[in-house]
């Protein structure tokens, strides 16, 4: 079993931009999204609370340079 290691923590904006860059170099990124799924299942949320990356650990260094090079 591959093991998920973390990438970034940010915004909306910041993790979607970053989704999309990991998605079109064929990295499938773990998103935990807490606003969303608190939203999803009726309870109240934190509105200030960031959005979390995690991908697996042989896709880390890749996924770092792509973070690097969009400066976020």
């Amino acid at each position: 079993m591959k093991k998920q290691v973390f990438l970034f923590k940010g915004s909306f904006i910041e993790t979607k931009r970053l989704e999309f860059e990991l998605n079109s170099n064929n990295i499938n990124p773990i998103i935990v999204n807490n606003k969303r799924s608190a939203l999803l299942s009726g309870f109240g949320y934190n509105p200030n609370e960031n959005i979390i990356i995690y991908v697996f650990e042989d896709q880390l260094e890749k996924s770092k340079t792509i973070l690097q090079s969009l400066t976020i």
